[in-house]
C-alpha cells in the first residue's frame, strides 16, 4: 500500500508539471474488458497448460489517461486505472482488483476525414494487485502484489470542438504470474474496449 501511495503521488506530480507543457492532454477513460487467462501447473519441473484451470470472464476498468506530446503526432501515454479482473474457471473463481499504470508510445495520424484521426500505441503497464476475493472470501494473500503486462492497441479519435473522443481496442498480455503458489502459474490476459474523452 505504501508503494501504491508513492506511485499515486508521483503520477499526480507529473500531471501537475506536464500541464504547463504546450501539448499535454488529460482525459477520462472507461472500458469493459474480457479476460482469458493462461493457467499452468508444475509437472515434474515442467509447467504444462491445464484446460480446466483456464479462467476468464467480464471485467471493467476506469480512470485517468494522460498524453504528453513530444513531437508532431507522437505522444508519451500514461495514466492510472482501477481494473476489476475476472479469474473464473471450471474449478474455481476469483476476482482481482488491480491498479494499472501504463507507459506507452502513442502515434496519431493526420486527419483521414473531417475531425477524425487514426491512432495506435504500444508499451507496458505496471499492475499493482490490491485485493482478491473468491466468493465472499478474501484471498489477497494468494496473489503476487506487483506484475506487468505488454500492451498494444489501435483506434480512432474524433474532435468535437471542446474535446476529443477516443474509441479503440487494446490487448494486454500478462508477462508475470499473478498467483504466488510456486506449483501454479496464472498469466493474466485481457482484451479492452477503450473509450476515453480528452479535454482540450
Amino acid at each position: 500500500m505504501k508503494n501504491l501511495k508513492i506511485l499515486l503521488v508521483a503520477f499526480f506530480l507529473t500531471v501537475a508539471v506536464s500541464a504547463n507543457a504546450q501539448d499535454f492532454r488529460i482525459g477520462l477513460s472507461l472500458a469493459p474488458t474480457i479476460s482469458f487467462n493462461k493457467a499452468m501447473v508444475d509437472n515434474n519441473g515442467t509447467f504444462v497448460i491445464v484446460d480446466s484451470l483456464k479462467s476468464g470472464g467480464l471485467g471493467f476498468k476506469g480512470g485517468l489517461w494522460a498524453d504528453y506530446g513530444f513531437a508532431k503526432n507522437y505522444y508519451l501515454h500514461s495514466g492510472i486505472l482501477i481494473h476489476s479482473r475476472n479469474f473464473t474457471s471450471d474449478v474455481s473463481g476469483m476476482k482481482v482488483t488491480t491498479v494499472e499504470i501504463p507507459l506507452a508510445l502513442k502515434m496519431r495520424s493526420n486527419e483521414v476525414a473531417e475531425n477524425i484521426r487514426v491512432l495506435g500505441f504500444f508499451g507496458a503497464t505496471m499492475d499493482i494487485n490490491v485485493s482478491a476475493k473468491a466468493g465472499n472470501k478474501i484471498v489477497t494473500g494468494d496473489i503476487n502484489k506487483v506484475g506487468s503486462s505488454f500492451i498494444f492497441g489501435a483506434g480512432a479519435e474524433y474532435n468535437v470542438g471542446f474535446g476529443n473522443i477516443n474509441l479503440g481496442l487494446s490487448y494486454h498480455l500478462g508477462m508475470s504470474d499473478i498467483h504466488n503458489d510456486k506449483l501454479i502459474r496464472i498469466m493474466p490476459r485481457h482484451l479492452s474496449i477503450d473509450f476515453a474523452f480528452y479535454f482540450n
